[in-house]
C-alpha cells in the first residue's frame, strides 16, 4: 500500500499491518505460525511427559534389582551385609535408622519388586523424601558444587522372611534431573519464530496464484488484451484461474465485435451520405445548401470519430520498450516541420514499455488541443515517486476542475464556437488506457492546463 509521505512513521506503520492482517495471506501465515507453534509445543510436552514414563519404568527395574542383590547377600552373609551397609560400603544402599518403619507402602512399587524375587521374603517398598534419607548431611554444608536438589531418590525397603525377622535399608537411585526447557528461552522464543517464518512462507506459496489472478484483474481493467495468466497451484485455484481466463477471453471478444459492428455501419453509412452530398449540391437557394452540407460534413465526421473512440479501447498492437525522450523530441520536430509551436523543455531518460503507436496518438491529440487553444505546447518527461509522468503543457485560457471533468466525457463540448466533436481527450484517455496508464489534466499554476500521461513504475524501466 502507497502511503503519503506526510503521515507520521507509526501511522504508517499501523496502516501497513492493517493490511497485512486483512489479507489472506497474513491470516494464513497467522493461523499456521500460531498452529505450528502450538504443535510443537504439544508435541514437545508429551515427548517429555512419555520421557518421564520411561525413566520411572527404568528406574523401577533399576530398584528391584539393587533389592534383589541386597536380598542375595543378606542371604549369603547377613553380618557382612551389615556391615557393609552401616560403614557404606556399597554403593547406592546403606543402613537406616532404627527408628523408622515402614509406614504407607506403595503397593504397586511393592508387588512390581516383589514379582522379581524368587525368595520366601516378603517385601514392602515405598519413596522416601531425600531430605529425611539424608538427614545427616541435611544438617551440614553440602560438597562443593552440590546443592540438595543433587540427591539421589531415596527407596526405603522393608524385606521380611519365613521366621518374621525384618530386614530395612534404604537404596539409592541417581533421577534424571530435567532441565526447564520446554517453555523458557531460548526454545519458546525459536519455536515462535520457526512457526512465524514457516507460516510466511506457506501463506505466500498458497496465495501466489491469487496474487497473479489479482494483478492480472487490475491490469486488466485497464488494459483489455493481457496474456492469459498461467493455470498453476491447487485445483481449487486453477478452477478460478481457469475461470477468469474464460472472462478476460469473452470480454476481449466483446470489445473486438463492438468495434467491428460500428465499423460496419461507418462502411455503409458511406455510400448514402455521399449520394445525400451530392444531391444537397442541387438545392437552391446557395446559402440553405452551404448550411446543409456543413451539417452533413459534421455527421460524417461524427460517425467516424465515433468509430475512432470505439477502436481507441481495443487496441491490438504489439507492446515495445521505447525510449522516452525519443519520442518527444520526435514529435516536437514533427510539429516544428509543420509550422507548430511544440517545444520539447526537459526529459527523464527512461525506458517504458507501451504501445508506441498509441502513446503517439495520445501525445499528438493533447499537443493539437493544446496549440488550437493556446497557440504551442510544451512537451516534458519527469519522475515523481515510482510513476513517469509524460507532460503536454501550455498557457491558454484554462479550465476548472469542473470543466475538465465535461471535457473528458465523449461528445462534450465547453463552446460551440470552438468546433469538433468533443471526443479528443476522451480518445486520448482510451489510448493511454490500453498500456495501463492513466490521463490527469490539471490546471496549470500561473494559467494553462498540464495533460499528463502517468506510467505506473512497473511499466518503466
Amino acid at each position: 500500500m502507497k502511503q503519503s509521505p506526510g503521515r507520521p512513521p507509526m501511522q504508517r506503520l499501523s496502516a501497513r499491518v492493517s493490511a497485512i492482517a486483512g489479507s489472506l495471506a497474513g491470516r494464513l501465515a497467522v493461523l499456521l505460525a500460531i498452529g505450528m507453534a502450538v504443535s510443537a509445543l504439544i508435541a514437545l510436552l508429551a515427548m517429555d511427559t512419555l520421557r518421564e514414563h520411561q525413566f520411572h519404568d527404568i528406574q523401577k527395574e533399576q530398584a528391584a534389582k539393587s533389592v534383589v542383590d541386597i536380598l542375595g547377600r543378606l542371604h549369603r552373609d547377613p553380618r557382612e551385609l551389615e556391615r557393609q551397609l552401616t560403614d557404606h560400603g556399597i554403593l547406592g544402599a546403606h543402613a537406616t535408622p532404627a527408628n523408622w518403619t515402614m509406614t504407607q507402602p506403595d503397593p504397586a512399587l511393592g508387588s512390581f519388586v516383589q514379582a522379581r524375587l524368587d525368595t520366601g521374603r516378603h517385601v514392602a517398598i515405598r519413596r522416601m523424601p531425600s531430605r529425611i534419607c539424608f538427614q545427616d548431611a541435611f544438617g551440614h554444608d553440602t560438597a562443593a558444587g552440590m546443592s540438595r536438589a543433587s540427591f539421589p531418590d531415596c527407596w526405603f525397603v522393608e524385606a521380611t522372611g519365613a521366621n518374621g525377622l525384618k530386614h530395612r535399608f534404604a537404596i539409592d537411585l541417581l533421577p534424571e534431573r530435567p532441565v526447564g526447557v520446554l517453555f523458557g528461552p531460548p526454545y519458546l522464543e525459536l519455536i515462535v519464530l520457526a512457526g512465524a517464518l514457516l507460516g510466511i512462507f506457506a501463506a505466500r506459496v498458497a496465495t501466489a496464484p491469487l496474487r497473479r489472478m489479482e494483478r492480472a484483474a487490475r491490469t486488466f481493467s485497464l488494459v483489455a488484451d493481457i496474456e492469459p495468466i498461467p493455470v498453476t497451484g491447487p485445483s481449487e485455484v486453477r478452477a478460478a484461474l481457469e475461470t477468469f481466463n474464460i472472462m478476460q477471453s469473452r470480454v476481449r471478444e466483446a470489445l473486438r465485435e463492438r468495434t467491428q459492428i460500428l465499423a460496419s455501419i461507418t462502411h455503409d453509412l458511406q455510400t448514402p451520405l455521399t449520394r445525400l452530398r451530392l444531391r444537397l449540391e442541387q438545392v437552391e437557394p446557395e446559402a440553405l445548401r452551404e448550411r446543409l452540407i456543413d451539417d452533413l460534413s459534421a455527421t460524417l465526421r461524427m460517425v467516424r470519430e465515433g468509430l475512432d473512440l470505439a477502436s481507441s479501447s481495443e487496441s491490438r498492437e504489439p507492446w515495445s520498450v521505447i525510449d522516452v525522450d525519443s519520442i518527444l523530441s520526435s514529435l516536437a520536430e514533427d510539429a516544428e516541420e509543420l509550422g507548430r509551436d511544440v517545444r520539447f523543455t526537459r526529459g527523464c531518460q527512461a525506458l517504458a514499455r507501451v504501445k508506441p503507436v498509441a502513446l503517439s496518438r495520445c501525445l499528438g491529440n493533447l499537443a493539437d488541443n493544446a496549440i488550437k487553444y493556446a497557440g504551442a505546447a510544451e512537451l516534458s518527461c519527469f519522475r515523481e515517486g515510482e510513476d513517469l509522468v509524460i507532460a503536454v503543457e501550455d498557457r491558454g485560457p484554462g479550465m476548472t476542475a469542473e470543466e475538465i471533468e465535461v471535457a473528458l466525457q465523449p461528445f462534450s463540448r465547453l463552446s460551440r464556437s470552438s468546433g469538433g466533436t468533443g471526443i479528443g481527450l476522451c480518445i486520448a484517455r482510451a489510448q493511454t488506457e490500453t498500456f495501463g496508464a492513466r490521463l490527469v489534466i490539471t490546471p496549470r499554476a500561473g494559467g494553462g492546463l498540464s495533460a499528463q500521461v502517468r506510467l505506473p513504475g512497473t511499466l518503466v524501466a
